[in-house]
């Protein structure tokens, strides 16, 4: 084992007779060698000997928040019963060392359903805790309305684990000091929300285990996944791990071919269930990938101050932005073109239920922190002349030098808009700054009647990961028209498209050749000269070979 999958091996202060095996004591023993074997208390059947070196990783951590990435049995929920087991009887490894508190120790082990847990959290917290130090608990597989495993812990307290359901919503969440919370799968959001306060008390930790099938579209992908990727989240709060099916020395290679084989026709089922990534759903609009498609690193204005490269596309490169009208959501994008004509998004604005001033003024500030030129060209949706009208008196009055224009109504068209993004995603002539609107708050959903849900992050990204076409029932043709509300109005979206077709070219522009030389062009004339000789009838060399001859 290296140094970086290090084992703290668990210390037990009493060892069970020989008639009573200890599944974690069996676990943590270095002579013990079986990769799985038969446990007679197992709910589950056959159970791991051994952790594997993500599982060891996972368990050493001692980040606060800590989510596990994982396929398709890779072992997170195995690992998850082990993790609560551990600290239920006081001897993981980091309450060892006095990083986690030691029993009395309470955490919830939350499903998305009772059924979930009911028949795969519940059987696997009952196969690792030893039965002797079980003092209560629901039996595996039952409906049953006691959800409280109660636990004698090694240093005699009393240790408690309780199920929870999200199906239950997030109230049921509320009024309750725990140590940890587990969360099975995708929780909603409220769900993570209410969870929070809970664990102030004690300073409790969670442990999301999860195959992100749901890929790009959820809370944990925008508001946690990409915040880490970002740097807007610090590792020490929250850490991830990605981890696939060749990871578990318990399934075969030729098992994982089996699989990999049935699911050859779905490229996001196989990055999903083989490795534990985020992928973008079958129903995206657009091709967007978060690595692919951001800058290789965070672009600053001081990074323009002082790189070579960025003050020459600052200052030669063509600037563009675009927006989309709209009282409740407001969209605004803008970036650079190189020489090449791959386009750079360079920052965004979102304004909610504002006036014309704070929004003029908020683009102003925007583009003059850039050092973005007053060339720069801004078209605007022609359906709302009077608030392009607003907006331009709005930069007057301010004293701002920037204006906007109505973009013409045949460039409008949804289909030819969406064809023209995409394939600048696909030939890499569109980016994204890294980084760019991680310090955005915005809310989703906001309205009349409701202030909506803050959102931190980038307005446009969370867009683009979210907008999908509708989902049909069965029997009905695929509409090629997307849902608009799978991303709050896709309002970040229409500004891009206006963008994309109004100054961008259908295809990748052709590289300009080389000048040829007064030398080479002579010598291409006669090679030209020479092949219509050979190719022409009598008459025709006669009267070009004089040429030729001369």
């Amino acid at each position: 084992m290296d140094r970086s999958t290090r084992l703290l091996v668990p210390r037990v202060s009493e060892q069970p007779d020989e008639n009573r095996i200890d599944p974690l004591v069996r676990l943590f023993d270095p002579e013990f060698t079986d990769t799985a074997w038969e446990y007679e208390h197992s709910k589950v059947g056959l159970i791991p000997g051994k952790l594997h070196a993500k599982q060891i990783e996972a368990l050493n951590n001692p980040a606060k928040h800590r989510w596990l990435f994982w396929g398709n049995q890779v072992g997170k929920t195995s690992f998850a019963a082990i993790d609560f087991a551990l600290k239920a009887l006081g001897r993981h490894p980091l309450q060892k060392i006095g990083r986690k508190r030691m029993p009395p120790w309470t955490g919830w082990a939350s499903a998305l359903t009772w059924e979930l847990w009911e028949k795969i959290l519940l059987p696997e917290l009952l196969t690792w805790i030893p039965p002797w130090r079980i003092i209560d608990a629901p039996t595996a597989m039952m409906h049953s309305t006691k959800r409280d495993i109660v636990i004698l812990a090694d240093n005699g307290r009393t240790s408690r684990i309780t199920g929870k359901a999200a199906e239950q919503g997030a109230d049921k969440y509320q009024s309750a000091r725990v140590d940890d919370v587990w969360l099975d799968e995708e929780h909603p959001e409220e769900v993570w929300d209410e969870i929070q306060p809970r664990l102030l008390r004690y300073g409790g930790d969670t442990l999301g285990t999860m195959t992100p099938l749901k890929g790009q579209t959820t809370f944990i992908f925008a508001r946690i996944y990409e915040g880490i990727q970002t740097g807007r989240i610090d590792l020490t709060r929250h850490w991830y791990s990605h981890a696939g099916i060749r990871d578990n020395p318990g399934i075969t290679a030729e098992a994982r071919a089996e699989m990999l084989e049935e699911l050859k026709h779905n490229p996001s089922q196989i990055a999903a269930r083989d490795e534990g990534k985020f992928v973008r759903p079958m129903g995206t609009v657009l091709p967007w990938d978060p690595e692919k498609h951001q800058t290789a690193e965070e672009i600053t204005i001081s990074d323009v101050t002082n790189s070579g490269k960025l003050v020459t596309l600052w200052t030669r490169g063509s600037w563009y932005g675009a927006l989309d009208l709209g009282k409740w959501r407001f969209a605004f994008m803008f970036g650079v073109a190189d020489t090449e004509s791959v386009f750079t998004i360079v920052d965004e604005y979102f304004s909610q239920n504002e006036d014309a001033d704070t929004r003029a003024q908020g683009i102003h500030d925007l583009l003059t922190g850039w050092k973005v030129p007053d060339s720069i060209m801004i078209p605007a949706d022609c359906a709302d002349p009077k608030g392009i009208e607003e907006l331009n008196e709005a930069f007057e009055r301010i004293g701002s030098p920037y204006r906007v224009f109505a973009i013409e109504g045949e460039l409008k068209k949804r289909t030819t808009g969406i064809a023209r993004v995409e394939n600048m995603l696909n030939r890499g002539a569109l980016r994204v700054r890294r980084g760019m609107g991680k310090n955005m708050v915005w809310r989703l959903g906001a309205s009349t009647s409701k202030p909506g849900k803050p959102i931190m992050g980038s307005r446009w990204m969370w867009e683009i990961a979210s907008w999908q076409y509708p989902k049909m029932a069965d029997g009905k043709v695929q509409k090629d028209d997307p849902d608009d509300a799978t991303a709050d109005g896709a309002d970040m979206m229409d500004a891009t498209r206006y963008l994309i077709v109004k100054f961008f070219p259908a295809d990748a522009p052709k590289k300009s050749k080389r000048a040829l030389t007064l030398a080479e062009r002579i010598e291409k004339e006669l090679q030209d000269l020479d092949r219509m000789e050979r190719q022409s009838t009598p008459d025709r060399r006669n009267r070009y070979g004089g040429v030729l001859r001369q």
